[in-house]
Parts: C-alpha cells; sequence; structure tokens
C-alpha cells in the first residue's frame, strides 16, 4: 500500500479561554493527514498544543529536538483533551501513528478509511469508537447538572495557573503536576469539579485519593509518566498547591464563590536532621588521588561546587560570563534559576584558592562569554551516581541516619545517600559554624530573608550547642 503522511496543527481551537485571558494564546488541534489513493484521512491525535511549540521542518527544530522534523520542542507542553502533558508524550504518539502505517503498508495492499481509523485508534490506546445504533428515548429525570461554563471556566483558570509568568518554570512544572492529580480525582469520583465544589471535604476526599493512588487507572502513554505511589511530603506538595489555586484565582480573576476550602488544613511536611559533610571529611576528598581519572574530575566538580553553595542547575548552567576578574579575585556572578523570576537576587561568590586551582586546571584557553565553565554530566541524576561511586572509592563511609521517602529511619553509609546537594549543604553549614550571619550567607546562596528552607542546609550550630549542652551535665 502506498501512502503519504504528515503531520500538521488544524486552525480549529480544542480549549476554551477565559474571557478575562484575551491575551492567552489558543490551542489547536494536531492532525494527521494521509493520502492513500488520492483519499486524504484527517486523523485527529487527541493532542493539541500552541503554535509557538510546535515544530513543522528540520529547519525549525530547536537544539535538543534531535533529527525530528516536526513536532513538539524539548521541554514545552501541550495537551491531551483538558490535560496538559510533556512534549514526549505528543512525540512518541507522533512516533507510534508513523510505525503503524509503515506497518499497514507492509502488510496489506489497500485498506478502507475505517480499518486504518481503527488501527491507529487501538495504537495511540483510544476508546474504540461505537457504533450507531437506534435510540430509545427515556422519560427525562431531573437532576443537578453542572453549568457548563462554570466547567470551563474551573480547569481554564487551572490551565493558565500553570503558565503563570510570575513564577519560575519549576514552580510552574509543580502546579501541572497538581493540577494533573486534580483531574485524576475528578474521573475517579465520577462527578465534575467546580469552584462551588471546592471545599474541605473536597480536600479530605483528594488526600484520602492521592494517599491511596498507585496509579492503576492511569491511561498515560509513556509508564514513566505515569502517577504511582507518593510519599508523605509529596501529598503535602500537591495539597498545598490546589490551595494556592483558588487563592490565585480569587486575588487574579476575581473569583469569590467557592467552597470553605479554606478550613482545610494541609498536613505539615516532615523532613529530618539534614545530612552533611564536614569540613573533615572535604579535605579528604581534596587529598585523595583516585586511580580513575574520572572519578579525579567528578571530585574537583563537587569541590568546586562546594565552595560555591549553587543548585546544580545553576551550576551546570555557569558560563565564563559568570567570572569576574576584581582586582586579581576572581568572582562568580548568577542569578538562582529557581527564584530568578520572582526575587531577581543576584549572587556573589569570592573563589577560595582551591576553587581557583580547579578553575585553572581546566581552563579553556580561546573561551567567549557563552562557554561553559566545565565540561558538565549530561543529567544531575548522572552526577549523582557518579559522587557515590566517588564517596566510596574515597573512603567516605560514615553511618549517618536518614528517612525514607515514607519517613522511615534508616542507617546508611555516606556513600549511599551522597547527592548534589551535599555541596549546597556543606557550603552553608560551614559558614554557619563558624558564625556568619544568615543574611549573609542567603546574598551568596540566593536565599531570601527569613528562607524557611534554609535550616535544611545546616546542622552544625543545633550539634555543637546539644555538645555544650551535655558536657554540663558532667
Amino acid at each position: 500500500m502506498v501512502y503519504h503522511l504528515w503531520f500538521k496543527i488544524d486552525v480549529k481551537k480544542n480549549v476554551y479561554i477565559s474571557k478575562k485571558a484575551v491575551s492567552a494564546e489558543p490551542y489547536y488541534q494536531i492532525s494527521a493527514i494521509i493520502s492513500v489513493n488520492k483519499n486524504k484521512i484527517h486523523y485527529f491525535t487527541g493532542y493539541s498544543a500552541q503554535k509557538s511549540v510546535w515544530f513543522n521542518s528540520a529547519a525549525e527544530a530547536n537544539k535538543g529536538d534531535g533529527n525530528r522534523t516536526c513536532g513538539i520542542h524539548k521541554g514545552c507542553l501541550a495537551k491531551k483533551g483538558t490535560r496538559i502533558v510533556q512534549y514526549s508524550e505528543v512525540n512518541k504518539a507522533l512516533d507510534l501513528i508513523s510505525a503503524t502505517m509503515i506497518t499497514l503498508s507492509n502488510e496489506y495492499d489497500s485498506l478502507s478509511r475505517e480499518l486504518i481509523i481503527e488501527a491507529l485508534d487501538k495504537a495511540l490506546g483510544k476508546t474504540p469508537r461505537k457504533k450507531k445504533v437506534e435510540t430509545v428515548e427515556l422519560p427525562e429525570v431531573e437532576e443537578t447538572q453542572v453549568s457548563e461554563e462554570e466547567l470551563i471556566k474551573f480547569w481554564a483558570l487551572a490551565d493558565l495557573y500553570c503558565i503563570d509568568s510570575s513564577v519560575s518554570y519549576g514552580r510552574n512544572k509543580t502546579r501541572v503536576n497538581a493540577i494533573n492529580h486534580l483531574r485524576r480525582f475528578e474521573q475517579h469520583r465520577g462527578k465534575e469539579i467546580t469552584f462551588l465544589e471546592c471545599s474541605a471535604r473536597l480536600m479530605t476526599d483528594f488526600y484520602s485519593f492521592l494517599s491511596n493512588d498507585k496509579g492503576e487507572n492511569d491511561s498515560t502513554l509513556n509508564p514513566r509518566h505515569r502517577a504511582r505511589k507518593k510519599n508523605h511530603n509529596t501529598i503535602c506538595k500537591i495539597l498545598t498547591c490546589i490551595k494556592q489555586f483558588v487563592k490565585w484565582c480569587r486575588k487574579q480573576y476575581g473569583v469569590i464563590d467557592y467552597g470553605n476550602i479554606d478550613d482545610f488544613s494541609v498536613p505539615t511536611p516532615r523532613y529530618g536532621d539534614p545530612v552533611t559533610l564536614t569540613q573533615d571529611e572535604k579535605r579528604l576528598l581534596w587529598q585523595t588521588k583516585f586511580e580513575d581519572a574520572g572519578l579525579g574530575y567528578v571530585r574537583d566538580l563537587f569541590y568546586f561546587q562546594c565552595s560555591i553553595g549553587c543548585r546544580v542547575s545553576d551550576f551546570f548552567n555557569l558560563k565564563y560570563e559568570n567570572l569576574v576578574d576584581e582586582g586579581g579575585k576572581l568572582c562568580i556572578y548568577y542569578s538562582p534559576i529557581k527564584t530568578s523570576d520572582v526575587t531577581g537576587i543576584s549572587c556573589r561568590i569570592p573563589l577560595t584558592d582551591n576553587a581557583t586551582a580547579i578553575f585553572n586546571k581546566y581552563k579553556v584557553e580561546e573561551a567567549t562569554a557563552k562557554t561553559p565553565l566545565f565540561y558538565f554530566p549530561k543529567h544531575s541524576q548522572v552526577y549523582n551516581r557518579q559522587l557515590k561511586r566517588m564517596f566510596k572509592a574515597a573512603g567516605l563511609n560514615r553511618q549517618v541516619v536518614t528517612y525514607n521517602s515514607y519517613n522511615q529511619l534508616e542507617m546508611k553509609p555516606l556513600y549511599e545517600v551522597a547527592i548534589s546537594k551535599f555541596a549546597r549543604s556543606c557550603f552553608i553549614d560551614g559558614l554557619v559554624g563558624h558564625g556568619v550571619t544568615d543574611n549573609i550567607i542567603g546574598t551568596m546562596s540566593g536565599h531570601i530573608a527569613g528562607s524557611k528552607a534554609f535550616h535544611r542546609y545546616h546542622n552544625r550550630k543545633k550539634a555543637l550547642q546539644q555538645d555544650m549542652a551535655i558536657a554540663l551535665l558532667d
């Protein structure tokens, strides 16, 4: 069977936008156009996207989109019905359609429109289309129905909440996750959610749903993106995000008719004492000579991160333009990605002698302003795995007390729990232990004044005070 296949965005809108959000970019249906024997089949993939995130040729593709000739740009969002999905799910669906058509062309000489659509529906996991049957009129039964305007308004504002430009990209990803869980809860309860339904009782039922949800009924195409069992802190974050959504609608769009959701108290997240790297262990890492040159390079990266105390996302984003020579003293200047859009904080960290030696060791001679400061790992998870190997090779096996995802106490050697966050906590914990004020540390770590998360990065002051208190008993 000879055919021709291409994908495009149709002009028909696929989502309603609130009248107050007239400036929001609409979503358009993504369709597969299949030409067989001079007959065209317009097949709706089930997904929709904004024009700004869609590319339809290799020339329009950005760096990171791979060798694709069409699809959603990497890191962008789209929709499946009213549910927000990641770019990878849409691109995988397009690949499935292409693969299905190749299989059909190899197995059959000709196929009808109905059989092609049925095969594509099966490949994408769509519900089989019902055949038309004779309908029998039943007597009308009075029941309370949700106004379509109210239903559209709720989910339209939920979509706008997930693309709020006043918060960081990471915060919007958290909102997307929370709203998607709320959509699954709506399907589970079998009743539409509106603002009038947003009450303490609804949140209590949602809390119970999240606690018992293991993703059995999640039909997401990519298994890695399906819902799974959540720990206590994740559930607290989702519940907090939904409560903030209602407050956001009241402040931004004047929504005042909603239930007593403010009476619902979100459970308190549980955080154990932070696991930090001591200064002696940091010196041991610096003095260790590794047989594997790769581990030595990871050690240098980690030690440099310990000297500037930035998050791993900011660390991997450092370039030569972030390095400033102030009269012979090298300093790092950067704006934290997590809070740059909200606080506009700029951090300045003078480099120590050891950090300067590491930079000079790997310095690029003909570097431009956009040249990365180091050759960083592809992903933070790869970096964490390398840190575990490096810590074990250096003999850092001190037993530490940790809490797993379900708040169960465990004793593990230090190298098993080593992550990039250790560098940030080592930086903050060392300065706190030497009496540096929180405000000065915040100008280098990026924490705002009065940050609730600041205490999760240091433990030395409390440990010293405990030791001094116990010494008084003898």
